[in-house]
Order: C-alpha cells, then structure tokens, then sequence
C-alpha cells in the first residue's frame, strides 16, 4: 500500500463532478425541502375549524387524517388537546371579588375554607389570592 504525500486531492475529475456554478460549492439537493411540521402552518383556523366540528358531528378520526393531510395523533391533538377546550370564563372571579376575599379575611374573623364555600372556588384559589394580596400590598410599600 503506497502513502499518500502532499495535499489530498480537491475536488475534480479524481475525485468526482463539480458543482454546478463553482467548483467550491456542494452539489444541489435532488429534492425539495421538507414542508413546515408545525400544524398551525399546515393548517389554516378555518380547517382547524372544520376539522374539529366534522369530528363532533361523527366523522372519524382515520378519514379525517387523511383527508387533511396530516397524523391520526395530530388529529387527537386538535379535537382532545387544548385548542379545542373553551377557557373557563364562567367561574373566574372579578377583581372586586377578589378585593372583597382580601379584606375579609384580613378584618373578620372569617377561615379560608369559609371564604372558598361563599364564592364556591376551591381553597387554593383563596390561599392563591390572599398570598397575592400580601405580595401586593408588600410591593405598594417599598415602592
């Protein structure tokens, strides 16, 4: 076996084609790029939209991946995941509410548990809104 000496050989006739356009650029790709994964890009609001009410109304979940070009699990993910779940504006409680829990429990002698039953929340949303209440008033003054 014979060693080579000197620089190796650069691209050419030894050592296969040259690009076309410049002998330092790489050869072009034989196939076009990957389309975009994410789903909001292939998938308008309106096929979203779609999708979701023809799986309500009975479709299933096979004819509709494949009708849309896209996975049975990014089906599941459309009609099951967050997208689908309206935000729970019914049960919020207002910013006077939440005033109104604060100053309770911090001039009568009402519990937490108390206060939860009376504006039917759980008791981690009232320990939540009292610790805020504290970091607030906290805040106001070192301010």
């Amino acid at each position: 076996m014979e060693r080579l000496s000197g620089p190796l050989p650069t691209r050419g006739p030894e050592t296969g084609p040259l690009a076309p356009g410049s002998p330092n650029e790489p050869p072009l790709v034989a196939y076009p790029p990957a389309p975009s994964r994410t789903l909001g890009k292939r998938l308008s609001p309106t096929d979203r939209d779609t999708l979701i009410a023809a799986f309500n109304a009975g479709a299933s979940q096979q004819h509709l991946a494949t009708q849309y070009g896209i996975s049975i699990r990014s089906v599941k993910r459309l009609v099951h995941g967050n997208s689908n779940r309206p935000q729970a504006t019914k049960n919020r409680l207002t910013p006077d509410q939440r005033h109104t829990i604060a100053h309770t429990y911090a001039t009568t002698g009402t519990t937490q548990a108390e206060l939860a039953r009376g504006f039917g929340v759980d008791i981690s949303t009232i320990k939540r809104i009292l610790r805020d209440a504290r970091n607030t008033e906290l805040g106001d003054t070192f301010a």
